[in-house]
């Protein structure tokens, strides 16, 4: 793997050096907020609720491409997710605490409670032989597939509830190269973990996808593979289904997930519909189950309605239902948990 992460990067120091002259567009700045209003509640032995007013994933950046004579392109993307709703003061890089209203001090990260936080950022080569992109990006293996099945992203009811969210990876210290071969992309990327030469790329991980588009079919197989120790890898596989049948999009996806160790083994099922009544109202429906051989397999019933406002600005209505942590994506609902809400997306 290092011969090919430095034959990689050898590929990438040449082609940058043999471009004599560069002319760069404008750069693009985009983003998205997305928010939502409502209720939300969980049960782990207590039945608790609270109004919540959240920000998903909202975020704003830079990309372009910059041409050379040579004819190869310069991609590069600089993107943040920014916290529109909390933690609006905080800046700090250190673990902190802070006391909840039931008196508890409770351990905060830096990661979890920072406004702004880094998302893909990264500069590639791109000619008709693919492209190359180093930095911090999407593993193949976070892609493949997103597009059949999850029509409810970033929301209380994102598939990461029951597709494994430690496999659903942004690398840092990433190379990957993709291109189009057939119908599809093929997508390869090695993240070097920690790469400290005395840490001998500890977590580093590798990863493969291949995403292809034949008509109303949608179909994708990726694998990806993460070093947890010096002796235990995680491998994570899944297969990706989509049909599109008139106004009707239907999308499955099943995914298996084990380690050296045997300490997990989970068996993920998740099926959506996406179903358009007129050219701005469609429907969601979202059903998931996560099988890691418990008493009760955690999971997800997800009904929502969308309204396209313009081709920038959707708001929706959204229930989501979990049971056993089957809302627990980033720990957000544990136990029982259930979310009434109302949201808008706004595209720039």
């Amino acid at each position: 793997m290092k011969t090919f992460t430095q034959n990689a990067a050898l590929v990438a120091i040449l082609s940058a050096l043999a471009t004599p002259a560069m002319s760069a567009d404008m750069p693009t700045v985009y983003g998205k907020a997305h928010l939502s209003a409502g209720s939300v509640s969980e049960n782990s032995g207590t039945k608790t609720s609270a109004t919540a007013i959240t920000s998903h994933k909202s975020r704003v950046g830079v990309k372009g491409t910059v041409d050379t004579e040579s004819g190869t392109k310069v991609t590069y993307r600089f993107e943040w997710e920014v916290d529109m709703t909390d933690h609006s003061k905080d800046s700090t890089s250190v673990t902190g605490t802070d006391t909840n209203a039931d008196g508890n001090i409770d351990t905060i990260s830096a990661k979890s409670s920072n406004h702004i936080k880094s998302r893909s950022q990264y500069v590639g080569l791109k000619d008709s032989w693919g492209e190359i992109r180093l930095g911090r990006d999407d593993s193949p293996y976070k892609l493949a597939g997103k597009k059949s099945v999850e029509h409810l992203s970033d929301s209380w009811a994102d598939f990461n509830n029951i597709i494994n969210k430690d496999q659903d990876t942004r690398n840092d210290d990433s190379i990957s190269y993709r291109n189009n071969i057939g119908p599809g992309e093929l997508s390869i990327a090695y993240a070097a973990g920690d790469d400290d030469p005395a840490k001998e790329n500890a977590g580093q991980n590798t990863s493969i996808a291949y995403d292809a588009n034949i008509d109303n079919f949608r179909f994708a197989i990726a694998q990806q593979t993460i070093e947890q120790s010096a002796t235990n890898d995680e491998t994570g596989l899944k297969l990706s289904v989509g049909y599109k049948m008139g106004a009707t999009q239907m999308g499955l996806m099943y995914e298996t997930v084990d380690d050296d160790a045997n300490t997990i083994d989970e068996k993920n099922t998740f099926v959506s519909v996406k179903h358009k009544l007129s050219d701005a109202n469609s429907l969601v429906f979202a059903y998931g189950t996560k099988d890691q051989g418990l008493v009760n397999d955690a999971t997800m019933t997800a009904l929502a309605f969308n309204h396209q406002l313009d081709k920038n600005v959707t708001v929706y209505a959204l229930w989501a239902d979990g049971a056993d942590n089957g809302l627990n994506d980033n720990s957000k609902l544990a136990g029982d948990g259930s979310a009434m809400v109302a949201g808008v997306i706004a595209k720039f």
